[in-house]
């Protein structure tokens, strides 16, 4: 078991004013179903509801298991992440959320089989179920619908042109790999947003990753979040700040130049739908610009731009539309 202490497998777990959630994600995690040990160490952000006091009641439960870090001023996501993983004990580590859970008892045990039985690997995720509050509806298998090819083994080059992402209650990876290879401090000087991304990126250039096709966890959509804000100048914000994470690894390890073009073709047709989308007229037009000096312009989004240009043929074209479905839904009376 390594020089890792009593317990095989760290389970992180972060949380900010989320009393609605608190208890299925601790009932999840202990329902494990796993041969290896395993602790649970909680960083809760200084929240103001009663987040902290169900995690304090779950401790008090489950003495010498969970290990809640000392009340402390709000620090911010990704400090909050770094105090976790410095706090954890295990050989590997996997984080869930307070607002997701783990719908499969045998997550742990399968992730931690493979990695044990695969030297090289460092890293292990699985398909995840999309849960989205607001309709009560689930997306299952997210990753078999939108990333049916997941690239595996060296996928730092895929991770930058964005072929995938990984869902971060899925994921267990090897705590010495963390130590060894991720600069938290590095990440806060560079003002990264937030904690998973940059993780995930550094240690790809440092060990292989595995995908498992099982759907082990639930992610959940909260309607104006953190992640999911409504607002379109915060999404350009976070789209933003995905960019500078990325081009950070670009520039630190020296990418392929065609890696750097497929990420900034990716990257500005994400840009110009969310500006057509938020009516954003000069976010739209530089991303415009770039793809059509690409040569990556299509026909629609000609349309599009000439709509951003000219707000009122946008404005018209929807009245038409509301009329239409207006006359149409009169019809079938």
């Amino acid at each position: 078991m390594s020089n890792h202490g009593t317990y095989m497998i760290s389970v992180g777990v972060m949380g900010y004013n989320q009393e609605k959630y608190v208890r299925q994600t601790m009932d999840c995690i202990l329902a494990q179903q796993c041969s290896y040990p395993f602790e649970i160490v909680v960083g809760d952000d200084a929240s103001t509801d009663k987040t902290r006091a169900i995690l304090e009641e779950y401790r008090q439960k489950h003495p010498g298991i969970i290990r809640l870090l000392p009340k402390a001023p709000n620090k911010g996501v990704l400090r909050n992440y770094a105090d976790v993983v410095r706090a954890c004990t295990g050989k590997y580590i996997a984080f869930c959320h307070c607002d997701d859970y783990w719908h499969d008892p045998l997550k742990l045990q399968k992730q931690v089989d493979f990695l044990e039985n695969n030297p090289g690997y460092g890293l292990v995720h699985t398909d995840a179920d999309f849960f989205i509050e607001n309709t009560g509806s689930t997306m299952h298998a997210y990753h078999g619908k939108v990333h049916p090819d997941m690239p595996e083994g060296q996928v730092f080059d895929a991770l930058l042109q964005g072929k995938f992402s990984i869902v971060t209650p899925t994921a267990l990876y090897s705590k010495e790999a963390i130590d060894k290879y991720v600069n938290f401090d590095e990440f806060e000087k560079a003002g990264f947003l937030y904690e998973d991304l940059p993780t995930w990126l550094e240690l790809s250039k440092h060990v292989k990753f595995k995908f498992l096709k099982d759907a082990t966890s639930t992610y959940r959509v909260i309607e104006n979040s953190h992640s999911h804000p409504k607002n379109g100048d915060r999404k350009l914000f976070l789209l933003q700040g995905h960019y500078n994470m990325k081009k950070h690894f670009i520039k630190k390890y020296n990418a392929a130049p065609d890696t750097e073009r497929k990420f900034e073709i990716q990257y500005n047709r994400t840009k110009f739908d969310l500006a057509y989308k938020w009516g954003k007229h000069e976010e739209g037009l530089e991303a415009f610009n770039f793809l059509k000096r690409e040569k990556s312009v299509t026909q629609k989004m000609r349309l599009k731009m000439l709509f951003l240009q000219l707000p009122f043929l946008r404005k018209t074209l929807r009245n038409i539309k509301k009329v239409y479905l207006s006359k149409t839904s009169m019809s079938h009376l």
